[in-house]
């Protein structure tokens, strides 16, 4: 009778280690479940891409005799394209036509009235136009197709013609930008603290859920 007894006793000692064996299995699993989530942070907000493009604008007041007119500059490259758009007051038609005529001569040049027009294609496709009206002008080059040397001149003249319109100088124009770079890297800096300080409570967060 005792020799059974003692056999059934370690039968029982066997179930209970068994069971103890499959609770430390469980509790281990879900703490490595539990880990495995602590170390999983978010990933950072990623920077915005830039696209191969690049556009200067500039809307300047420049005063002229007494009275206060508004002149605006827009230059905008792309890839594929050179596109340059003013407006301005019409006293100051007279030098933009002049500077004009200078550069691109009378070829292709097509005039109705006070407007003036260049143009040239190739096998259909428009390559340039410059139109020039009282107060307003638009050059489009096609820079898949110009060839780099037209492409550079009529960089250099809208270069030009954004200074006596707008009636800024290169040395203006560069502090202008620094001004602008400075304020673009102030935000960066912003935007960068932001992040951090979201990546942190996305880290503490995960630590609080570790624990729990």
């Amino acid at each position: 009778m005792n020799f059974k007894k003692s056999k059934n006793v370690n039968r029982s000692i066997r179930i209970v280690d068994a069971k103890r064996t499959v609770c430390l299995m469980l509790v281990t699993a879900l703490f490595s479940t539990f880990s495995t989530n602590a170390q999983t942070v978010p990933d950072p907000p990623k920077p915005p891409t830039t696209s191969s493009s690049s556009s200067s604008s500039y809307s300047i007041e420049v005063d002229t005799d007494n009275d206060k007119h508004n002149s605006s500059v827009s230059i905008s490259i792309s890839d594929d394209s050179y596109k340059f758009r003013a407006s301005y007051n019409k006293s100051k038609n007279e030098g933009v036509k002049a500077m004009l005529l200078d550069q691109l001569g009378k070829k292709n040049l097509t005039q109705n009235g006070n407007t003036y027009l260049w143009a040239n294609s190739q096998s259909g496709d428009e390559v340039f136009e410059c139109k020039l009206t009282k107060g307003h002008l638009r050059m489009y080059v096609d820079t898949e197709v110009a060839s780099k040397d037209f492409i550079e001149k009529i960089n250099k003249l809208g270069n030009k013609l954004k200074y006596y319109i707008s009636g800024t100088d290169p040395k203006k124009e560069e502090v202008r930008n620094a001004e602008r770079a400075k304020r673009e890297i102030e935000k960066a800096e912003r935007e960068l603290a932001r992040a951090k300080r979201e990546l942190e409570r996305a880290e503490r967060e995960a630590k609080r859920a570790a624990k729990n």
